[in-house]
């Protein structure tokens, strides 16, 4: 297991590499389900731009609060559903303001102290809007990673799970990660000169949780080779 562990890290460190990402541009978690954990982590405390990714907090904060936001005519899964598969910045947008008045705060504190009360850290962390627009958002790949598996031992998992975009299936993952057909769940992230792609890959009796972020101008078709490259790693 331990040759296994070194194998993953330089596979993943070359990879890096070839892609000429600045080192502290990126920062990757990928953890092992099964055996609870880290398989590979670079700068996992270092906030960065996470794009979309943010509205993982999102749809983590409404999947357990649903009952405390008065939401009119919306049905939870086809809002989760709009949040993470179809990434719908509108609506992300909407619910966020709605998560601060429904508490009479602000969303960012009502967020963070979701966050804090499931043990996940929040150092550097800011949240300025619900779809990830904002360049001033930060978030680490390490706090993702631990809200992931927060979510994946919780009740709510197989709902949770029915949310996110899959590879080559639905969402902004329809037509992505082909090789991986069924196999990633997965939220997406796009802005300029950010990318970021976060869930899980289930890869036969294995499961991983990962998440990624990179703050760097990687052309489009090159950062999906790197991410099925990456994924072949495991």
């Amino acid at each position: 297991m331990m040759l296994l562990f070194l194998l993953i890290n330089l596979t993943i460190d070359d990879l890096v590499k070839n892609y000429s990402i600045p080192l502290n541009k990126i920062s990757i978690v990928i953890y092992s389900l099964d055996e609870e954990k880290m398989l590979f982590a670079h700068n996992e405390n270092k906030p960065l731009i996470p794009a979309s990714n943010m509205k993982l907090i999102i749809s983590a904060y409404l999947i357990e609060n649903w009952q405390k936001i008065f939401l009119k005519g919306y049905q939870k899964n086809k809002v989760l559903a709009e949040i993470n598969s179809k990434s719908n910045n509108r609506l992300a947008n909407r619910l966020f303001y709605f998560i601060g008045q429904s508490q009479k705060k602000s969303s960012e504190k009502v967020l963070l102290a979701f966050l804090k009360a499931k043990g996940i850290p929040v150092g550097g962390i800011r949240i300025f809007d619900g779809a990830g627009f904002s360049k001033k958002n930060r978030l680490t790949t390490l706090a993702i990673t631990k809200l992931l598996i927060y979510l994946y031992n919780s009740p709510y998992q197989q709902e949770f799970l029915r949310s996110l975009a899959v590879a080559g299936k639905r969402g902004t993952l329809k037509r992505r990660l082909i090789n991986y057909k069924k196999k990633i769940y997965a939220k997406t992230g796009y802005l300029k000169n950010v990318r970021s792609l976060s869930g899980y890959y289930f890869k036969n009796n294995k499961k991983y949780c990962f998440s990624i972020i990179i703050n760097w101008p990687l052309k489009k078709g090159n950062y999906w080779q790197f991410l099925n490259q990456l994924f072949s790693c495991l």
